[in-house]
């Protein structure tokens, strides 16, 4: 679902992708407005539990079993300078921004950009799931400090988050 005005070939990616992940189908939920109040301008960053929990209160997102919000804005959580997303419960964002290579004053690369997302999404989705963080580097569940860690990760789960995943599935 994207909040504000979110990358649409980022949404069709992970419409398309998350389902070979998790097993479960995805589908792209109506846009919703920016939330202004979220806006931290002293950090010129956004508040990424203010996303959260606007997410939970959306009618449309009631009936959903998994939520995932992309926002375009960078995300902060307090204690931390940023977040590439955050979860909790049923819902997730993730924002693009520092997942975008110019965000790095590198040249754009829309493929970059959307193993990226992907991965990230993958891995605030997993939350979702009762997954915590993983030591595997190369892991979706491991945690990023950089974007290093991000481009190290694959989008996908090692063998045993793969396994806590569809044991807490079937639970």
């Amino acid at each position: 679902m994207a909040i504000g005005a979110a990358d649409c070939d980022i949404l069709l990616v992970l419409r398309q992708r998350l389902p070979e992940v998790f097993a479960h189908p995805a589908a792209i939920g109506r846009a919703l407005p920016d939330y202004g109040d979220a806006y931290n301008p002293v950090r010129r960053q956004t508040l990424a539990t203010f996303i959260l929990n606007a997410l939970e209160e959306q009618e449309e997102c009631l009936c959903c079993e998994r939520v995932l919000g992309i926002v375009e804005s960078d995300l902060y959580i307090p204690g931390l300078l940023y977040a590439f997303g955050a979860a909790r419960g049923r819902v997730a964002v993730i924002s693009l921004c520092r997942l975008r290579p110019s965000f790095y004053r590198l040249p754009p690369d829309r493929e970059v950009l959307r193993v990226r997302a992907l991965t990230e999404a993958v891995h605030e989705l997993g939350h979702t799931f009762g997954l915590g963080h993983c030591r595997n580097p190369a892991c979706a569940m491991f945690m990023s400090d950089s974007i290093g860690d991000t481009d190290r990760k694959r989008p996908a789960f090692c063998p045993g988050c793969q396994s806590r995943l569809f044991c807490r599935s079937a639970a």
